[in-house]
């Protein structure tokens, strides 16, 4: 028995090591889409020049007349007097982050209307958008920044940029800074309802 098992088994070999080997390979393969989405809801962070959090609500933010005209409707004068508000985001990818102002700052009437002489219609505003890491104001990554916007349709872009460096941002906070720059002004404000609209847009630039 000891000699046919070694024979069977010298055999065996001889056919193995005489058989052409086959190989293939197979890839496999998927993509994950590219997502970029703003925060559902915002909330109050902070506030500068005694703005507090009791004036913003949802996507609003209310000023009172206190910090905006006087009760001779001279506009105050001061700092900018500004608010931070957070959400959640997310992103996975390379992106761009926009902000728009459709009226060029808070201003009366129509959009871009001159002031009745002798009267101010308009208060310019900074706006700012940037990811941060939650536990400050600190900015991860670029900032998207319109500083003293007075043109109606101002807006910048900022391009965040995945790298070694700048991994994206995945679940994160994203935090909007709204800003009514108060230089002194001597005409007074016209009577009515000063407003603009913000647009911050996230687009996935790959």
């Amino acid at each position: 028995m000891k000699t046919m098992i070694t024979i069977a088994a010298a055999a065996a070999l001889f056919g193995v090591a005489g058989t052409a080997a086959a190989q293939q390979s197979v890839t496999v393969g998927g993509t994950a889409p590219a997502i970029c989405m703003l925060p559902a809801s915002y909330s109050f962070v902070s506030g500068n020049a005694g703005a507090t959090g009791a004036g913003f609500s949802g996507q609003v933010w209310s000023i009172p007349q206190s910090a905006f005209a006087g009760t001779d409707a001279t506009p105050v004068p001061g700092d900018g007097y500004a608010i931070r508000v957070r959400g959640t985001g997310f992103c996975n990818t390379s992106h761009t982050i926009e902000v728009r102002s459709a009226r060029g700052g808070l201003s009366e009437g129509a959009q871009g209307a001159a002031a009745p002489s002798g009267f101010a219609n308009r208060r310019n505003m900074t706006y700012r958008a940037h990811w941060t890491n939650g536990s400050s104001s600190t900015p991860v990554g670029p900032v998207a920044e319109i500083v003293n916007v007075s043109t109606p349709g101002a807006q910048s872009t900022a391009d965040y940029t995945v790298s070694g460096t700048l991994p994206p941002p995945g679940t994160r906070p994203f935090d909007v800074i709204m800003s009514v720059q108060r230089p002194p002004l001597a005409t007074p404000l016209v009577a009515g309802f000063y407003w603009d609209t913000l647009t911050v847009t996230l687009a996935p630039s790959s």
